[in-house]
């Protein structure tokens, strides 16, 4: 309530300075207020520290007065959207007072300001491009789990990856390969069952001499 009476009061004295003649005044304060709409938005304002500004009629104070005040209550009531909106047409306005310059040409000074101070204080957006995957997660193996279904180490399927044995496999972001199912014939449930048969005829076999798998079965 206190920045909006606040606010009111600025506006005022621009239409007085105005009328008091004092237009230098009159032209830093507005260009001040419109400094102010900015930095509430955390918008960057140094475009305008440079730019002229020339002092509108009353009529436009009063309209950039309305759409301050819109932007204002829009922020209060968390409503970025509609605050964007007023800002919208703020800044049409705005290229009408700015001397060479249009609403893109702001738009434009606006972004490439954020972008730069964004650069300077070492922070941008992680821009992170996907991994071509060409197999759901449901159905590609690890390389651990190949090493087990072939009977080979987890060393070697990583190099067979690398040297393109399987196409279609790739990598997560934790560098960890996964290779599509539909490369082996048995599956790791299989295979597992397969060891496991293999391991209790060699165990058999060790106390009662060779015999036929086909007993076994």
């Amino acid at each position: 309530m206190i920045k909006e009476r606040e606010e009111e009061i600025l506006w005022d004295t621009v239409t007085i300075l105005k009328e008091q003649n004092r237009l230098e005044n009159a032209s830093a304060l507005f260009k001040t207020l419109i400094e102010r709409t900015f930095l509430t938005l955390k918008l960057p304002t140094k475009f305008l520290e440079e730019a002229k500004i020339d002092l509108p009629s009353n009529e436009f104070v009063n309209l950039f007065r309305k759409l301050d005040k819109e932007i204002y209550q829009s922020l209060k009531s968390s409503n970025m959207t509609l605050a964007y909106e007023s800002f919208v047409e703020y800044i049409v306005k705005l290229a009408e007072v700015v001397p060479e310059a249009d609403s893109k040409k702001i738009i434009a000074n606006i972004l490439a300001e954020q972008t730069q101070h964004q650069v300077e204080n070492n922070w941008m957006p992680k821009v992170e491009l996907a991994t071509p995957i060409t197999a759901v997660p449901s159905d590609v193996y690890t390389s651990t789990e190949v090493a087990e279904i072939i009977g080979v180490t987890d060393q070697t399927i990583r190099r067979w990856c690398e040297k393109g044995k399987y196409p279609g496999a790739f990598q997560t972001e934790g560098r960890h390969w996964r290779i599509p199912k539909k490369y082996f014939k048995l599956t790791l449930e299989e295979a597992r069952k397969r060891k496991d048969f293999e391991q209790e005829l060699n165990e058999f076999n060790a106390q009662h001499g060779e015999v036929n798998e086909d007993e076994f079965l």
